[in-house]
């Protein structure tokens, strides 16, 4: 009876769930990257009065559940728990930076966040890490 044979298949899929596991670092590696940058544009549309605000703001993260991963820009805590007023009032005016200061930032970066993650994902590492 003619049929196939396949040499090395044990080895191919503990190399792919290698590289699944290390995609999966390497895309974590990424988002937390480009979630610092935009921490910086986050920051500079922060209004500043003392800078307790700004100081408090930090990337966390990344978190994953199941194939979904994220990060969050955080502000606020103890030392500026007045952070979701300044964010949300429209009518206040800052003499520096704006209401929205972190929500505008990340729709504005939203169409363009998974390429940028994709184009700082490096596969060779993934596939021989």
């Amino acid at each position: 009876m003619a049929g196939a044979s396949l040499n090395g298949v044990s080895q191919f899929t503990a190399k792919a769930r290698r590289f699944a596991g290390n995609l999966q670092k390497q895309t974590d590696k990424a988002l937390y990257q480009e979630t610092q940058i935009e921490l910086k544009e986050v920051k500079r549309r922060t209004p500043v009065e003392f800078g307790e605000l700004r100081a408090s703001e930090h990337v966390e993260g990344p978190t994953r559940q199941g194939n979904a991963v994220w990060t969050n820009i955080v502000a606020g805590g103890p030392s500026a728990p007045y952070a979701i007023y300044v964010h949300e009032d429209l009518d206040a005016f800052h003499p520096v930076g704006q209401a929205k200061y972190i929500e505008s930032v990340l729709l504005e970066s939203r169409p363009f966040m998974a390429a940028r993650v994709a184009k700082r994902i490096d596969l060779n590492k993934a596939w021989n890490g």
